[in-house]
């Protein structure tokens, strides 16, 4: 391929100028053997068998060191044990190979003894100036070459590769053999490359959609990824990706960050935090392999989508069964579909073969029409005047292939429908032998084939996702505030070198200072002190206590509330003050009415950078976790998704009377903080719980500021 400027430049491993096989051996049914048989019946370069065991292996010459080579090799394939890998790759770097496919295991997978080795070869390599894919992994697969630098058994691929447009990252050996051979036989999907990527120890998944997004042989990308490696490089390219993305994450079921110091933090979990990030990115998200292929294949037939922002995507069904049709549409609620309101010219078309005792609406049930006209008219019929139907987003055809009148001639039935193509998918059943010619012909056809009517949905509502979430990222421009010299010297003042986390009283500090309202509130160390203040401030009233280092103040017994008269003062301040940990002054502040509270806050994830979370707060942030997150800075347009995406949405817009959230207000909150933790590297996580709603206007009771 012809690189464009910018390209990575790892395009040695998928056109190699000569490939040495590490362990290559004569003996069938192994994988050294396997390699080099592959090799031999694609690639069309320099193939050079490495083992001092033997003098050839399948004809070829087979040379006892790589360094002993003297023809010109760009690639070495690597399937030895473990442990005398750092001796081939010292080898392979004085011969002067630009990179290393290593297919072996026993690396960081097996334990801190192989991570140790794994780390001991990647730095030989750096040094050496030679890249390593893998270790752990089963390597590379070109299907439009005939290139499988593998060690898969031949009889796994030959005769049965579908070459295509979808390209497959993924970080697994198992899943890159036995699943894509599976895909391949059943010619389920069209495959561009099959990457196998395992430890990912140098080249990465991140490099790779690099150079992916530029490879005019791929259209959309698939990963199954169980880690990101420089997840915020990732999340920049996929924002600007004009090719449809989708990745399966393994590990949602852990039980997500490590215990911190605020809820942000821990609410942060893989899924939450990652899920968000992928939905700001643009990016399809599935949950098993089967339906990140079937939403890949389908994004690949470049279907016309066209639905407004400001409505559901309208779908017909057309079926030949009633119920069929009715759990097609309780899917389709669940997925965010919505079923077309058929137009009355279109109601008329269909109205022509179906009897008229059998009224024509969506779900179409065309089931009489079938056995009156048969279902070849019938069907094409429909599917026409669907398809021309404007009030129509796609269509989902139930569909029985089988015999008789049921082995059905797809191409007649669908070879009228005009370009542009609005998504048209089938869920289709029947006995083998009638439906695999039809799945078949359907998928040969470029119309998408499913045999699960909750995965035919799913896919449909996928399809419509993309347009909403490219231009949402399209949008997404960083913030800035002029802040004043008193400000940034509190940011550079507070917090000694031991001190890390900020308590509320001077987190408030920096929040009001950028125009963030917080409630207002009186720093007090004496028991007269504190009944004077209260008085002042009107009851009721809320005391808390201060101590150096603690966050959760609540459970610590260190938050009196409600406070009605200076006795309760009293007695709130005595308990306070005979804690083992015993505050060293008191905060008082009125205790507000809100009718609604909610958590917000930043924190700085590992693998992509900060990220702002939004939910529901107070006690219920840790109970119900109806929490989003999004990588910052953000824009408006962002906030108010997030918002969309919380399962208490409702309550932000209204509830019972309530005011609605001044959603511009809440939108100043996360863009500000934001800004805050883009701006100051010093600075960890922020923790706003609750941020109460007062009159739909956003009001910080407490709020911390955590350190680096």
């Amino acid at each position: 391929m012809v690189l464009k400027k910018g390209m990575p430049l790892i395009d040695f491993f998928f056109e190699p100028n000569g490939i040495a096989v590490v362990g290559a051996t004569p003996e069938p049914y192994q994988g050294g053997h396997h390699i080099v048989t592959n090799l031999t019946l694609g690639y069309h370069g320099s193939i050079y068998p490495v083992n001092p065991k033997y003098q050839k292996v399948l004809g070829l010459k087979c040379y006892p060191r790589v360094s002993d080579i003297e023809g010109p090799l760009d690639l070495a394939l690597i399937f030895v044990p473990a442990k005398t890998v750092p001796q081939i790759l010292e080898d392979c770097i004085s011969k002067g190979v630009r990179g290393a496919i290593l297919e072996s295991g026993g690396f960081a997978e097996v334990g801190p003894e192989g991570k140790a080795l794994q780390d001991r070869c990647l730095e030989m390599a750096r040094k050496g100036h030679l890249r390593i894919w893998g270790p752990n992994c089963m390597g590379l697969v070109d299907t439009t070459k005939q290139y499988v630098f593998s060690f898969i058994a031949p009889d796994a691929w030959q005769g049965v590769m579908n070459p295509g447009h979808v390209s497959l990252i993924v970080q697994s050996g198992l899943l890159s053999g036995g699943f894509v051979t599976t895909l391949m036989g059943n010619k389920t999907v069209g495959l561009a490359k099959v990457c196998s990527i395992g430890n990912k120890s140098d080249v990465d998944e991140t490099e790779l959609l690099e150079y992916f997004l530029q490879d005019p042989a791929t259209k959309v990308l698939a990963f199954y990824l169980e880690s990101f490696v420089r997840g915020r490089r990732f999340f920049e390219l996929a924002s600007s990706s004009d090719k449809p993305i989708v990745v399966l994450k393994g590990g949602k079921s852990l039980l997500g960050a490590e215990a911190s110091a605020s809820h942000t933090a821990s609410l942060a979990g893989h899924h939450e935090l990652i899920n968000g990030v992928l939905r700001q990115a643009g990016i399809h998200q599935a949950d098993d392999f089967f339906e990140m292929v079937d939403i890949a294949r389908t994004l690949e037939k470049g279907f016309y989508l066209q639905p407004p922002a400001d409505r559901k995507p309208r779908i017909a069904i057309l079926s030949y069964s009633g119920a069929s049709g009715i759990v097609t549409a309780d899917h389709m609620e669940k997925d965010g579909l919505t079923l077309a309101r058929l137009s009355p010219h279109i109601q008329k078309r269909l109205e022509e073969l179906s009897p008229a005792w059998m009224p024509v609406k969506n779900p179409v049930d065309y089931w009489p029409a079938m056995e009156k006209y048969g279902p070849v008219l019938t069907y094409k019929h429909a599917i026409e005047a669907l398809h021309d139907d404007p009030e129509v987003d796609g269509i989902i055809v139930h569909l029985f292939a089988g015999f008789g009148i049921w082995f059905l001639n797809m191409k007649e039935i669908m070879g009228d429908i005009q370009k542009p193509r609005k998504p048209i998918l089938f869920w289709l059943i029947g006995p083998e032998k009638g439906r695999e010619p039809t799945r078949l012909t359907l998928e040969e056809e470029g119309w998408p084939t499913f045999s699960e009517i909750h995965r035919t949905v799913k896919v449909m509502a996928s399809l419509f996702e993309q347009p909403k979430r490219k231009k949402r990222c399209s949008q997404m421009l960083p913030s800035d505030f002029p802040v004043s010299l008193d400000f940034k010297e509190l940011v550079r003042t507070t917090g000694g070198p031991k001190k890390r986390i900020l308590d509320e009283h001077d987190s408030k500090k920096w929040l009001e200072a950028l125009g963030l309202k917080v409630v207002r509130e009186a720093v007090v160390h004496h028991l007269d002190e504190t009944i004077k203040t209260a008085n002042q401030i009107g009851y009721p009233v809320v005391l808390k206590g201060r101590v150096e280092g603690q966050i959760h103040k609540t459970e610590a017994g260190l938050v009196k509330v409600n406070l009605q008269n200076a006795d309760q003062v009293t007695s709130a301040y005595q308990e306070m003050a005979h804690l083992p940990m015993k505050p060293k002054s008191f905060l008082i502040q009125p205790m507000l009415k809100g009718n609604l509270e909610l958590i917000t806050g930043i924190t700085r994830d590992s693998q992509f950078g900060p990220a702002a979370m939004l939910g529901l707060g107070g006690v219920w942030a840790e109970i119900y976790k109806d929490v989003v997150f999004r990588l910052v800075p953000l824009n408006q347009e962002e906030i108010l998704e997030m918002v969309s995406d919380l399962k208490g949405k409702a309550l932000l817009k209204g509830y019972r009377g309530s005011k609605p959230v001044n959603m511009e207000s809440l939108a100043d909150w996360l863009i500000k903080l934001g800004w805050l933790v883009m701006t100051f590297e010093k600075i960890q996580e922020i923790d706003i719980n609750p941020l109460l709603i007062v009159e739909g206007e956003p009001v910080a009771l407490d709020a911390n500021i955590i350190l680096q």
